[in-house]
């Protein structure tokens, strides 16, 4: 049965052909509460595209990204009968490097498993003979999203950390995500990329001029807050089927490193950061999900295991510690 709503023949649909697990590119409402108008501060505040010359890409450079896995949801019942909800999961993070003289390789990567559970109650899982282990923790509240927010928190201090590490030892390091752990050091040579557009963050008549960037095109620097500056970047070209936003990221700069010299980080990341674009026939998440971030991807989840062997070891860990608890 046909919807009696008026229907909307006008604006633009894009198709997006990844699992909704990864979150839509697009996902900012004009008028969400979460909006914040950052300030341009190039252009005398005025939007325009700034496509600076194609350069060659750093002698050392490093992409570095985490994944995470929720891989069973628990519950425990106390000798009170109070009950609290938790899981069981993974994170995993590390770095690609890549240089002009050498194969692009894996490096300091780190993988960890844990149990997390509300309530402030911290319940151990014991560990399994097969190598299983898992690291516990306790959140606040009964809202089990509590406790998938502290899994992604773990994930991105080892992003942090790993970022922090190459950076200080000379490789101009790409942050798959938010500059969280290290927009306030100073001078890192470090860029953040997002990929998902979560809160709309210039003045309406920018925003809406941020989808007319070409390839290789980016907007003038905004200032966010006191710590950052972001500007907007089109790394391919997503398809005709695409919506207006496939292909834009944002990339992020510390701002102690100055206005000049971010805004000269800016041209020279759009000068060569396209060239890493992802293509569509090897990644549904193209252009915007750069190519070593996609491979580096990949072996952070062949090397979290196989999400059944997962399962089955939680469910015997709990098993193993309801029978001790029994029999004390």
């Amino acid at each position: 049965m046909r919807s009696a709503a008026n229907p909307d023949t006008g604006g633009i649909i894009g198709v997006e052909a990844f699992d909704t697990a990864y979150g839509a590119g697009f996902q900012a409402e004009d008028e969400s509460p979460h909006a914040v108008e950052c300030e341009l501060v190039e252009d005398a505040g005025a939007f325009e595209a700034h496509r600076p010359p194609a350069g060659h890409r750093p002698h050392r450079l490093a992409f570095v990204d985490g994944t995470m896995r929720t891989e069973a949801r628990l519950n425990h019942t106390s000798t009170e009968g109070d009950v609290s909800t938790g899981l069981a999961g993974s994170w995993a993070a590390g770095a690609v490097l890549v240089t002009e003289d050498a194969p692009a390789r894996f490096d300091r990567v780190a993988i960890g498993r844990t149990a997390i559970f509300t309530g402030r109650h911290t319940v151990p899982l014991p560990d399994r003979r097969d190598g299983w282990r898992w690291e516990p923790y306790t959140v606040d509240g009964a809202d089990i999203e509590a406790a998938r927010q502290q899994l992604q928190r773990l994930m991105r201090d080892a992003e942090s950390d790993i970022a922090e590490h190459l950076c200080t030892n000379g490789w101009l390091t790409v942050l798959d995500g938010p500059l969280h752990g290290i927009r306030h050091r100073r001078g890192l040579p470090v860029l953040g990329y997002v990929k998902t557009h979560h809160r709309r963050m210039l003045a309406h008549e920018h925003w809406t001029a941020v989808p007319r960037l070409a390839v290789r095109e980016r907007s003038g620097l905004f200032a966010m807050g006191d710590d950052l500056y972001g500007c907007y970047l089109r790394v391919g070209d997503p398809g005709p089927w695409a919506g207006p936003w496939a292909g834009i990221a944002r990339i992020e700069m510390p701002a102690g490193i100055g206005l000049a010299a971010a805004a000269e980080a800016a041209d020279r990341a759009a000068g060569w950061l396209p060239d890493f674009a992802s293509a569509l026939h090897r990644d549904a998440r193209a252009p915007v999900n750069l190519t070593p971030i996609a491979g580096l991807e990949r072996h952070l989840h062949h090397l979290q295991g196989d999400s059944r062997l997962a399962l089955r070891a939680v469910r015997e860990a709990v098993l193993q510690r309801n029978r001790e608890g029994r029999s004390e």
